[in-house]
């Protein structure tokens, strides 16, 4: 008996698209605009409403269950770290050039400086002394004023297709060098699959406008498409758009994702998927064209400052506790969260009716961790008198985030489940660090990690990333435990992706270990052979 059933739309659809793709179909027998597949706007408006998992769980974060007998912290109260973490980002905000589509605290902005300010009139408050800022000047600054990545219409896509502008693409970040100047540069699109040398293999990529498809590793730092830019364009691409497989539609702000002089761009989630799909419905005998436009320059210098207090201990050892000032767009977590935490750790420590520690806490707020580090290394160069009695930096960094994955469309045989944000009720997973090795303060960092219920990376890291790496490279013991979360880098950073349980949790592992180290003596947490420096 045969079936009466008519095909499924979606079926129907997918036939369609597949065929077309193939040159069986024409292109301009389509009716809507850009073969009828759903523009990046309508995908990020479905999209924003995941982001309700954020403010309106239905199970909330977790929360600690330690009892105040049983926790010495109960003082450092999430909500208020949070709120700390709120007035960072409004002054990022309100400090935001009109017009800027490259803002942040950039290193020596405005909203920068602001940021350190407010740092330092928080110390005042809480009593800290010596609260003072220090000029820190950088060198060469690559700084991108205008782009655009054009995706060029055709009416065989469809009627009343027209020229359509990637939002979210944002230029590859330069390091110091790389002044660019392209106007209207077009090119035909060529799919490079992951970028590796085994996906160039018989690829006429000469000329051609390269798509990248980046898997993230854990966060956009560590991704698939990192380092493999440069032969893409070697093998001669004039230039490189990376796709970034993230929730949402957001711009990220990544450094070292092309080389200086070549307009590389990366492009959001949902705006990456409709081009994906696109250059399918386009087929392989008529690809797409697109527009690249740039201009960045690179200026001579530029001034920030760092921003420092003291809480007095009984001996003249010191322990730096640092957490840099800068960050992309509004950066929440990376790093007004490490700011805020290093506040409340200032206000806990300070607080006069505590006995003094034992050690000098010398709390520091360092200007342009994204440029290189510059304030960071103009504190360790101009204080050679602190570091010879410093025990060790304790560095603050993204502290926290709750974790969250993209999980992206499944495929199965009569339809397709959508891709979506996902979350959980814990925190992103962290990376630490004991650049000593030392067996005692990792078994610190053991004891707060299980205390405080804290998602960690079960190897350790031995190398310091992230802006202690100059106190490192002087000689100086490094700990910290750095989190990695979906929005590193990008304008998706907000302050609805930090929760307060999870700042709580984390500074109050700070304070804990911090008192374990400020108890423990130094002939026991520093090598004999590093000991007496």
């Amino acid at each position: 008996m045969h079936s009466t059933r008519r095909p499924r739309p979606l079926l129907l659809h997918a036939a369609f698209m597949l065929a077309l793709s193939l040159g069986l179909v024409a292109p301009a027998a389509i009716a809507e605009p850009w073969f009828g597949l759903d523009l990046p706007a309508k995908r990020a408006a479905k999209s924003l409403k995941f982001r309700q998992a954020y403010s309106e769980p239905d199970i909330p974060p977790l929360s600690l269950r330690l009892s105040s007998s049983e926790d010495a912290y109960q003082a450092i109260r999430g909500e208020e770290i949070h709120a700390y973490l709120q007035d960072i980002v409004d002054l990022t905000v309100a400090n935001r050039p009109a017009g800027a589509r490259y803002w942040g605290r950039i290193a020596g902005s405005a909203a920068e400086i602001a940021s350190a300010d407010y740092l330092g009139e928080r110390f005042r408050e809480f009593g800290l002394e010596e609260v003072r800022s220090e000029p820190v000047i950088g060198g060469p600054q690559w700084w991108p004023h205008s782009w655009q990545v054009t995706l060029l219409g055709d009416p065989a896509y469809g009627e009343g297709t027209t020229d359509l502008a990637l939002e979210t693409a944002f230029p590859a970040l330069q390091l110091g060098e790389g002044a660019l100047a392209v106007d209207g540069l077009v090119g035909e699109l060529i799919f490079v699959g992951r970028g590796h040398a085994i996906d160039l293999m018989d690829r006429d990529i000469k000329g051609k406008i390269a798509v990248v498809r980046s898997v993230l590793q854990s966060d956009p730092f560590f991704q698939s498409a990192r380092g493999y830019i440069e032969g893409i364009i070697e093998a001669g691409a004039v230039g490189v758009i990376t796709l970034l497989d993230t929730p949402g539609n957001n711009q990220f702000a990544l450094e070292r994702m092309g080389p200086p002089g070549v307009p590389c761009f990366v492009l959001g989630g949902d705006d990456g998927r409709f081009l994906e799909e696109a250059m399918v419905a386009a087929g392989i005998d008529s690809p797409l064209r697109v527009r690249l436009d740039i201009q960045a320059e690179v200026s001579e210098s530029w001034q920030g400052k760092n921003i420092m207090g003291v809480v007095a201990g009984t001996t003249a050892e010191n322990v730096v506790i640092l957490a840099h000032l800068d960050g992309y767009f509004e950066s929440a977590n990376d790093n007004a969260g490490g700011m805020a935490s290093l506040l409340a750790l200032a206000k806990f420590f300070s607080d006069p009716s505590r006995n003094p520690p034992n050690r000098n806490l010398i709390f520091l707020g360092t200007s342009a961790h994204h440029e290189f580090s510059d304030g960071a290394r103009s504190f360790v160069e101009n204080h050679a008198d602190i570091l010879n009695d410093t025990l060790l930096a304790f560095n603050i960094e993204h502290p926290s985030s709750v974790m969250t994955d993209y999980r992206g469309p499944l495929k199965f045989e009569r339809f397709v489940l959508p891709g979506q944000l996902m979350t959980s009720t814990s925190q992103g997973t962290r990376a630490w660090t004991v650049s000593n090795n030392n067996e005692v303060l990792k078994g610190i960092y053991r004891e707060a990690i299980d205390r405080y219920g804290l998602v960690v990376n079960s190897m350790m890291e031995r190398l310091p990333s992230g802006d202690a790496y100059d106190f490192f490279k002087a000689g100086t013991p490094v700990v910290q435990m750095l989190d990695s979360n979906s929005w590193f880098h990008s304008d998706g950073d907000l302050p609805d992706t930090v929760h307060a349980h999870g700042l709580e949790r984390a500074t109050r592992a700070y304070a804990y270990i911090l008192e374990q180290i400020d108890a423990t003596p130094s002939d026991e947490m520093i090598p004999k052979k590093q000991s007496g420096r």
